[in-house]
């Protein structure tokens, strides 16, 4: 048997598919091994490898404070498009096909939580999720100042998990 692995590129995360040179690979801590995968799972992988770094994009980019929001609306429009086909393509990503080929992947749940399904019926799509239309990530505003002490009581509980007498006065 020949040996396929590669040393591992630490810009993947572990336990992920990767395209490297045209070709897919799974990273297994410090290598990255060719999975035995047919020509259909093999491009099945590749466009869910590209739907999984927009939506890891799309996700860094809502983190970030200073990205304006003309930005995010283009990454969006951009995971539509990637979504629209390979959904095309391969039907749903909750589907069987897409899960054999794809459960692997670390990041497998992040890209099936994208479609609201049915309840009755899982099968079938009830819609796309808030990420392609909405910001869904907003950078954390701490409260600075309070017009009560029972705001300061109550922001003191659910911040410091007590009751932090400096911490009212400064509000």
């Amino acid at each position: 048997a020949i040996d396929t692995s590669i040393p591992a590129d630490p810009n993947v995360k572990n336990y992920s598919y990767t395209v490297v040179d045209g070709d897919v690979y799974y990273r297994e801590n410090s290598v990255m091994v060719k999975p035995d995968l047919n020509t259909t799972a093999k491009e099945r992988v590749k466009g869910m490898i590209e739907l999984r770094d927009c939506v890891q994009s799309l996700i860094s980019q809502q983190m970030d404070g200073v990205i304006s929001d003309m930005t995010i609306q283009q990454t969006q429009q951009k995971l539509n498009r990637l979504y629209d086909r390979f959904t095309e393509k391969y039907g749903l990503i909750n589907s069987r096909g897409n899960a054999l080929a794809f459960a692997d992947d670390s990041s497998y749940y992040l890209l099936c939580s994208l479609e609201m399904l049915d309840d009755e019926d899982k099968t079938k799509l009830k819609g796309k999720a808030d990420m392609f239309t909405k910001r869904t990530i907003r950078q954390r505003q701490s409260v600075t100042s309070v017009d009560t002490a029972a705001e300061a009581l109550a922001l003191s509980i659910g911040e410091k998990a007590r009751v932090d007498m400096a911490y009212m006065s400064q509000l």
